[in-house]
């Protein structure tokens, strides 16, 4: 999966035009995060890698900017208290550094690592 990272202005309006110019081009969202900052917001789009090029194309061709893209993990979560925990236990025995952590679409989390393949290898993929 990658995680392609975007800087928008804090406007209204600015966020759904995120997800209307992927519903567009149709791209399907595999897990995503938004938060503001001081005069902007940070938005992660995680998508399937065939699709990565195509969703960075998008959104600069909208008028995004770009800021990152990089592989992130998505994992399953079970679906109850202690769940989450138990993924980021995983990753930590792992010596995998998350960086980034959110819920992705059915049961399962988006994790962004430091150490890629130690988690890979943690969660089996």
């Amino acid at each position: 999966m990658r995680d392609v990272t975007l800087m928008i202005p804090q406007r209204g309006g600015a966020v759904p035009e995120v997800w209307e110019t992927l519903a567009a081009a149709d791209i399907n969202v595999e897990a995503a995060v938004s938060f503001s900052r001081e005069h902007h917001r940070v938005v992660h789009v995680v998508v399937e890698d065939a699709v990565a090029q195509r969703t960075h194309d998008a959104l600069t061709a909208a008028g995004f900017l770009v800021v990152d893209e990089r592989e992130v993990l998505i994992v399953p979560v079970d679906d109850h208290p202690g769940g989450l925990a138990a993924v980021a236990r995983t990753a930590y025995e792992a010596n995998a550094e998350v960086y980034l952590l959110s819920m992705a679409t059915g049961d399962r989390a988006m994790l962004g690592v430091i150490n890629l393949e130690a988690a890979k290898a943690a969660f089996g993929l």
